[in-house]
């Protein structure tokens, strides 16, 4: 036997009526408008949506109780009556809004896996909430905000490397350098060192040369 089978139940009314014969008793027999109504196509229908929501939530792990389903009978113009899917959120979980589409997706693909004409009778699947804590969410935005164009976010910007810190960290012999004075004190004591040649060359007699004296021999 089917899936389908097993919802309508027709295993169990068979052993019930072999039961039945075994023991040599009458047979029972349900009311033929509940009997009917149980086995309707509605309502087969209705329990595999409930199957197929139980499992969709089991293999995605989500809690059983934090969405609970209620398989609708709708009717459409020009088309038999079929069922609406109606997820109810019980418990708020901000990543339940994220996933919901992606969920209600795998939740038709279930649907379809266990009966593959689900489009015959499948009229769609709808959310509502009926949370049993408050949530403490924010309120609504200013109604500008909708349309308004996305902030922009500034890119953080990369920390320059000063290039004489990258040379000092290099393994590199750049020279000879004078650790303890700094650029502004070695050009004064420069410059002072030319102003004494400059003035000792001034002092002497011939511009710091002198006169040329023939060798003695």
């Amino acid at each position: 036997m089917g899936f389908m089978d097993r919802l309508m139940g027709k295993p169990a009314a068979k052993a019930a009526a072999s039961q039945s014969a075994a023991r040599g008793g009458p047979r029972s027999h349900s009311h033929p408008s509940t009997q009917s109504a149980a086995n309707s196509p509605q309502s087969v229908r209705k329990e595999l949506v409930r199957v197929a929501v139980r499992d969709t939530l089991h293999h995605n792990g989500i809690p059983a109780d934090w969405i609970r389903v209620e398989p609708l009978t709708m009717a459409a113009p020009n088309r038999e009556p079929g069922v609406h899917v109606r997820l109810v959120v019980l418990h708020w979980d901000a990543r339940l809004m994220l996933h919901a589409i992606s969920l209600q997706e795998n939740l038709t693909k279930r649907i379809m896996v266990l009966d593959p004409l689900c489009e015959r009778w499948l009229m769609g699947v709808s959310w509502q909430f009926e949370l049993k804590h408050d949530p403490g969410l924010p309120p609504l935005p200013h109604p500008g905000s909708w349309t308004a164009p996305p902030p922009k976010v500034e890119e953080p910007v990369a920390p320059t490397v000063d290039a004489a810190s990258v040379d000092q960290g290099a393994d590199v012999i750049s020279g000879p350098t004078r650790i303890g004075k700094s650029s502004s004190d070695a050009r004064r004591q420069l410059e002072r060192m030319l102003g004494e040649r400059d003035a000792d060359f001034q002092k002497s007699d011939h511009g710091g040369f002198e006169r040329t004296q023939p060798m003695k021999f």
